[in-house]
């Protein structure tokens, strides 16, 4: 089967493993079925802004120049939660898309995906965010109203504590995770919420363990990308995160690649 569309982020569902899907035009495809078979990406020097303008190539990440210094998409908050203005009623690009986005119920959380981490996200799809980051298994630490206060408190954990909030993606996909007691983690934390904070603490204590569609973990990681080499073929041998994992210990990240018009043979 050939296909020629925009790649965009794979659609996940919390399976016994993960079900990965590759939602390509009017056409989804489980991907956990194609594994161990051969996967082509073809690229013809073209890309797709969330604008809907076509460029030859994006200005930063998968942006155009006008997204990414004017889209709330693109804003800092994005990245830098406490950063996030929207409860206090004041506009950064956008303050109804930024009051739709930040007012919400967030939840701030543990993760293992290479080691202990911390991270922030919405309460409507977190598993959904500890997949997208590998993540070996998971606890909710805190559960707040709106995104400022969730990144306030992992601001908080990561300046003070000395709580990372990164994923050493290499041995992510190599599977080299360190082993950490979760609850106990939490239970140490804790202790470092400032008063304001401690509100916010999630009492439940539920672990959740994830299990990836992976044939065989990369020994040396290789990174693909299409900017540098147009055209991949390789036998898919798991799926772990956002990325691909390819023979001779290559890896394809398709969220680096969103927004990439491509042809698809599967």
């Amino acid at each position: 089967m050939k296909f020629n569309n925009t790649i965009s982020k794979m659609k996940v569902k919390f399976n016994n493993p993960v079900d990965y899907f590759f939602d390509f035009g009017e056409n989804s495809f489980l991907l956990n079925d194609y594994l161990n078979k051969t996967i082509k990406f073809s690229w013809h020097n073209k890309v797709k802004c969330i604008c809907g303008k076509i460029f030859k190539e994006f200005y930063r990440q998968s942006f155009c120049y006008n997204c990414y210094w004017n889209s709330p998409q693109a804003s800092p908050s994005i990245f830098k939660p406490e950063l996030s203005k929207a409860h206090l009623g004041e506009e950064d690009r956008d303050l109804e898309w930024e009051k739709k986005y930040q007012l919400q119920n967030h939840v701030v959380y543990l993760s293992i995906s290479s080691g202990l981490k911390v991270g922030v996200t919405r309460e409507s799809d977190f598993i959904t965010r500890w997949i997208d980051q590998g993540a070996q298994k998971a606890v909710i630490l805190a559960k707040t109203p709106n995104r400022y206060l969730a990144g306030k408190i992992e601001y908080h954990l990561k300046k003070n504590h000395n709580v990372p909030d990164r994923t050493n993606w290499r041995k992510m996909l190599q599977n080299q995770v360190s082993e950490h007691d979760l609850l106990n983690e939490k239970e140490v934390l804790k202790k470092c919420f400032s008063q304001d904070m401690l509100e916010y603490f999630c009492k439940e204590n539920k672990v959740i363990k994830i299990k990836y569609p992976v044939l065989k973990f990369p020994l040396k990681v290789k990174s693909l990308s299409l900017s540098k080499t147009p055209f991949v073929e390789g036998r898919l041998l798991g799926i772990k995160g956002q990325y691909l994992l390819l023979d001779e210990d290559r890896v394809f990240n398709v969220r680096k690649h969103e927004g990439f018009i491509v042809d698809l043979e599967l």
